[in-house]
């Protein structure tokens, strides 16, 4: 017996060692759950919408914005009222999975009818062109800021049903779009009465903060009138090298940069008074400088205001500046073309703010801080807005033969349905020539611009609450009529 255990061991210690099994990798599968963060009220969507669908998004709300109609009037039964409505949505979508919702958003508990009713007036009074999509409850949001933002409607599952409100910033200053978003919002939300804010303090978004901006300035010393005149101009010629340069970004800050000059809320009437001449006139001669003689008034070279005011009547008048190509609306949009519009858009608002400076002259220098003084010369003033205006006029015809300006002004407004900020601030151009000049009111209506008028009047009662009033203006300027009796007359018809 130990003899074959021994063979025995010595034969198992011949066999070759078992070599060990190849590993083989095991696949496991764990479920994530979805982030508290990344939802409202930890409410959770269904596993079928979990693909975010990007082209229903924007593709239906693309194609809308290229036709010139304005949707119609829908009206909605929202509990005991009955409200009017331009998007009428039936359905909504659930809020995908994985998919963060901006912080600019609101859970609100109402039917959708209520809050589709909120938001399409929230935007009517807040002068913001949208472009709704019913079918996929979104709507694309452009500011007279240029602010672009696109708001989407979402259902809710879970323990509470009921709609998020959500905003995203495209393009744009993020101050201008906080505000109209936090507006927006809250007006979704029945939190805030846009109604009652628009009558309080107007229909400018900005104005309660220009407000508080101005009492800040009554409280510092009065600035001597000749400084400010001479700061004035070395702004206007900063502006004016801006402007000249070939790089689009830097016209476009010397076009905002002229905004901000002839606006007397944020600058002072002393400089929007010059810089609403240089636009004008391309001069800032004959400027009334109350605290100076006639021999201190203002000389310089001019030649670089003729400049800001040639740029200024070819952009309006052929969206190009100097030699540089035109771009028509009906291009493919290309970065270089999205540029010229806003260029066009900020060309017409110096030009407003310029005529509105013009035309309310007497009317700013009661509102202004410093106590009325007359010239030591008692000098009087040898330009009104009517000369004004005129000779704006003449010049412009000068400029083009065949498309005047105010051709050109009358054609902008009629694609109110489109370009609703540029119609508004054509309106504003053509109520304060027409208010200054008797010529102006008659070339107007030779042109027919009573018929474009009611058409823009039309589409502002509908979508944006600056045209109606722009164009109820420019009514009661053709026709004589107050605007009172203006305003009943359209909601008549």
């Amino acid at each position: 017996m130990p003899t074959s255990n021994n063979n025995n061991k010595h034969d198992d210690d011949k066999k070759p060692a078992a070599r060990p099994s190849p590993s083989v990798p095991e696949w496991r599968s764990v479920a994530l759950q979805r982030p508290q963060s990344l939802s409202i009220g930890g409410f959770r969507s269904s596993a079928s919408s979990d693909v975010i669908d990007k082209s229903s998004y924007f593709g239906q709300a693309l194609e809308a914005s290229k036709q010139d109609k304005v949707a119609p009037l829908v009206v909605i039964e929202s509990g005991s009222s009955t409200s009017k409505s331009n998007w009428t949505p039936t359905k909504l979508r659930q809020v995908p999975a994985y998919y963060p919702l901006e912080r600019s958003s609101r859970f609100v508990e109402a039917d959708l009818s209520d809050v589709v009713v909120r938001v399409s007036e929230s935007n009517r009074l807040l002068s913001i062109h949208a472009v709704y999509c019913n079918e996929t409850a979104t709507a694309t949001l452009l500011t007279s800021e240029n602010v672009e933002m696109h708001l989407s409607l979402w259902k809710t599952s879970g323990d509470k049903e009921g709609i998020v409100i959500e905003i995203q910033r495209r393009k744009g200053d993020s101050i201008a779009f906080h505000r109209y978003s936090r507006c927006i919002l809250d007006a979704a939300a029945g939190e805030f009465d846009i109604h009652d804010h628009v009558e309080k303090n107007g229909d400018d978004i900005d104005l309660v903060f220009s407000r508080r901006v101005q009492s800040l300035l009554t409280l510092e010393q009065p600035k001597d009138s000749k400084s400010e005149a001479e700061n004035a101009v070395i702004a206007i010629e900063i502006a004016h090298g801006l402007i000249m340069k070939d790089r689009i970004d830097a016209r476009q800050l010397g076009l905002e940069s002229l905004c901000l000059l002839t606006d007397p809320k944020k600058t002072g009437y002393t400089t929007a008074m010059i810089a609403s001449r240089v636009v004008l006139l391309g001069s800032t001669r004959d400027v009334d400088c109350k605290h100076s003689s006639p021999e201190e008034t203002l000389m310089c070279d001019e030649t670089p205001f003729q400049e800001i005011r040639q740029a200024l009547l070819s952009l309006i008048q052929f969206r190009r500046i100097g030699d540089a190509d035109d771009f028509d609306d009906g291009e493919d949009s290309t970065e270089e073309s999205e540029y010229i519009t806003v260029l066009h858009n900020l060309a017409l608002a110096v030009l407003a703010n310029a005529l509105d400076v013009i035309s309310d002259d007497e009317d700013l220098e009661s509102k202004s801080s410093a106590p009325e003084e007359v010239a030591p010369t008692g000098r009087a003033r040898i330009d009104t807005s009517e000369s004004i205006s005129e000779r704006f006029l003449e010049d412009s015809f000068e400029f083009s033969d065949s498309n005047e300006i105010m051709k050109t002004l009358i054609a902008e407004l009629g694609k109110a349905g489109m370009k609703p900020h540029n119609a508004c601030l054509s309106a504003k151009c053509i109520g304060r020539l027409c208010k200054a000049s008797e010529k102006a009111r008659k070339r107007a209506k030779e042109l027919g611009a009573k018929m474009v008028v009611e058409t823009a009047l039309e589409v502002g009662s509908r979508t944006h609450l600056k045209l109606e009033r722009e164009c109820t203006k420019v009514m009661s300027s053709l026709t004589g009529a107050s605007i009172s009796e203006t305003l009943n007359e359209t909601n008549t018809e």
